[in-house]
């Protein structure tokens, strides 16, 4: 079975644009998918990029077109402004990599935080908030957050950003496949080439 690591930040918008055509063709092409969420800023900052609340007013208004549009072919709800953005990311990073070690299928957590940023506006940086989102999952959200508030989570989080670093990432959602890497949502057509199938969700809206 191929693994597709998948690097990305919490809150990352376009992230939220593709984790389901991610999952989606990790399905088609009986693929694992490796959830490694990172402190972004320092991935921003190993990679000499421009986060993007700090880029030109220009290309902020091109990132808010991009979104709503590409939301709009895929059908999701957005808000490519959102209340509660950014915020700081390690508790729901360290809750994804707490559910993925506990084998609670960590894609129903990480699309819910996603979703509570760009389509609820929700403040990802609000414990209550965030043990409200966990609890209104179907998973065991006590075992979780115990999991997530330990010494193994917060390593884990350390770990898959220092490794998206040495790999030279350049931002949010970056998927590895062999050592290929495909940065950005738009490259998820590629992606599911590489692995020799077709992105449904990419093949309904183009339909």
């Amino acid at each position: 079975m191929e693994t597709i690591t998948y690097f990305y930040a919490p809150i990352s918008g376009y992230a939220y644009l593709g984790e389901k055509r991610l999952m989606g063709i990790a399905a088609e092409a009986c693929a694992k998918v490796d959830f490694q969420p990172v402190d972004i800023q320092k991935v921003f900052a190993a990679a000499g990029a421009t986060p993007p609340p700090k880029q030109s007013q220009t290309r902020l208004n091109y990132r808010y077109m991009d979104l709503r549009r590409s939301a709009e072919r895929l059908g999701m709800p957005i808000n490519p402004k959102p209340k509660h953005w950014p915020v700081p990311v390690e508790l729901p990073a360290r809750l994804v990599h707490a559910a993925q070690a506990l084998d609670m299928e960590p894609h129903i957590l990480s699309f819910a935080m996603l979703e509570a940023v760009y389509a609820l506006e929700l403040d990802l940086s609000d414990p209550d908030v965030v043990e409200e989102l966990v609890h209104s999952l179907p998973i065991d959200g006590r075992a979780l957050w115990t999991e997530a508030m330990g010494d193994a989570s917060l390593n884990r989080y350390a770990s898959a950003t220092e490794a998206a670093i040495a790999m030279g990432v350049p931002g949010s959602p970056t998927y590895v496949l062999g050592g290929e890497m495909f940065f950005g949502q738009d490259r998820l057509d590629i992606l599911a080439w590489r692995l020799g199938v077709t992105d449904p969700s990419f093949s309904a809206v183009s339909a």
